[in-house]
């Protein structure tokens, strides 16, 4: 007998999306990948917090940017092509819907509209009232302890953890797949040796282990 899940939830960068951050497109805009890089890699080995990592990446961008400019950057996204039809059939087996990702919420929040989904967290830009960027971030998404930001919407959303399925595809999602119900790992770039994770190399591959 099939289990009843309630909510399913994804990832943003490199999951519903094709690319596979929205701060490296940023840094990629500016010319500042390789200091993206180099504060990526003092978080991974914890000589830094996520906190700090997003303070280091704002301060490499130019001065003065605006929160058009960023939009604009970021308005260049695409969807992963069979992602709206698998929102649409987990609406039909009654199921919400939410992104949860580390990635910005100013890019989240266009793909949670485009997708009809029902919850959204994300970091964010923080600006001033005249719309230049401002120093500091907005952290909610620890992209290693996404789980603890997903636990806290699904507490929101009166939804059991265990009536939910995730889906991302990097080993920072990992946390967050085990937390739920039932993990995917979209394995076009990862795979990860867990038994409790289903790996998928389509998101319509979901709908097959629901029912």
């Amino acid at each position: 007998m099939k289990r009843r899940f309630r909510l399913a939830s994804f990832d943003m960068d490199g999951t519903v999306l094709e690319d596979s951050s929205s701060w490296v497109a940023i840094h990629r805009a500016f010319g500042t990948e390789q200091l993206g890089e180099a504060s990526l890699k003092l978080y991974t080995e914890g000589a830094i917090d996520y906190e700090e990592f997003m303070r280091r990446d704002i301060a490499s961008w130019p001065r003065g940017v605006t929160r058009g400019k960023i939009e604009e950057i970021l308005s260049h996204y695409k969807i992963r092509k069979e992602a709206p039809k698998v929102m649409e059939e987990l609406r039909r087996l009654g199921m919400k819907t939410a992104l949860v990702t580390s990635g910005i919420d100013i890019l989240a929040r266009d793909v949670a509209r485009d997708l009809q989904m029902d919850y959204l967290i994300a970091n964010g830009l923080r600006f001033s009232r005249r719309g230049v960027l401002l120093p500091t971030g907005v952290g909610r998404v620890d992209p290693t302890r996404k789980d603890r930001a997903y636990l806290k919407l699904l507490a929101k959303a009166g939804v059991r953890a265990s009536e939910t399925i995730a889906v991302g595809d990097t080993h920072y999602d990992l946390a967050f797949l085990k937390s739920a119900g039932l993990g995917f790992m979209l394995a076009h770039t990862t795979r990860v040796p867990d038994p409790e994770i289903i790996h998928i190399e389509s998101l319509s591959e979901i709908l097959s282990h629901l029912g």
